[in-house]
């Protein structure tokens, strides 16, 4: 309950800064824009699910421009890594960029922009892991989320990622190392991602010996050191491909350096819905 009042004070400085300074904006006249965003703050897979989205719309011969925040360097980082046949625009204003961008492609898929109330013309998919913020006590710091349901009246597709039956699912396809083999036991996982619970999960399932978890801050930018100082100390390290963006070069090249490698499992349903939303 002490972080009730502070969650009260962060929904009215929100409230007041959409409406002063975030209004919303004129639509594109060329490009399709597209939020991939969620409730959450931070470890939605919002990332994950927009590199598959992005290949997919690429094969159907779209032409397709990637925004994320410019704070976000290893998620731009990674965004560029994966997607080859994209342009990627890390950018501070989605909503200018998208303008600039709006003549030259078909799809502006931006990764998260959610709260932006400026680009309210564009189609929301949300990412929902069954906590749906209804009021103050939902929100930062007292919860998890960023806004309310009542604040976003975009959202033009809603895919279930939790329970038994999500539309779409996040596995851990592989881990390895720079030379492709898979790490030895025991093993130190390192996360600094939005959710690093959610990725520890994931790790159980997988037949290691973990003999520690650490978590970080989203974007933590001390990975480097604390993973370099465990390598050094001769633990085998595995962290996710978005963490490993902010390692140094000698750190990735380590052999005791191991990244997971994620993928996304979208069912033919969901596809289908989203594919005839992006016509």
């Amino acid at each position: 309950m002490l972080l009730y009042p502070l969650a009260a004070l962060y929904r009215a400085a929100y409230v007041i800064h959409h409406r002063l300074c975030l209004r919303p904006g004129r639509p594109t006249s060329h490009a399709q824009v597209v939020i991939v965003g969620a409730y959450r703050n931070g470890g939605a897979g919002k990332t994950p699910f927009c590199i598959w989205l992005a290949n997919k719309l690429c094969d159907q011969g779209k032409k397709v421009a990637v925004l994320c925040h410019a704070a976000a360097k290893d998620e731009a980082e990674l965004l560029k890594n994966k997607l080859p046949r994209c342009t990627v625009l890390a950018t501070r204003n989605r909503y200018t960029a998208a303008h600039k961008l709006d003549p030259d492609f078909d799809i502006i898929l931006c990764d998260d922009g959610f709260e932006d109330s400026r680009l309210q013309f564009a189609k929301a998919i949300c990412l929902e892991w069954g906590d749906e913020p209804q009021g103050i006590a939902d929100l930062f710091p007292a919860g998890r989320a960023r806004s309310l349901a009542k604040d976003h009246k975009n959202i033009a597709l809603r895919l279930n990622c939790a329970g038994t039956t999500p539309d779409v699912r996040f596995c851990i396809q592989q881990i390895c190392n720079i030379q492709g083999h898979a790490p030895g036991a025991p093993a130190t996982l390192v996360a600094g991602i939005g959710d690093p619970q959610r990725f520890f999960h994931d790790m159980e399932h997988i037949e290691l010996q973990i003999q520690k978890a650490i978590a970080l801050r989203d974007h933590d930018t001390g990975i480097e050191n604390i993973v370099s100082k465990l390598l050094a100390e001769g633990h085998n390290v595995i962290t996710t491909e978005k963490d490993a963006c902010r390692l140094s070069p000698n750190s990735a090249a380590n052999a005791k350096l191991f990244v997971a490698a994620q993928t996304v499992n979208v069912t033919p349903e969901a596809e289908a819905r989203i594919m005839a939303l992006l016509r």
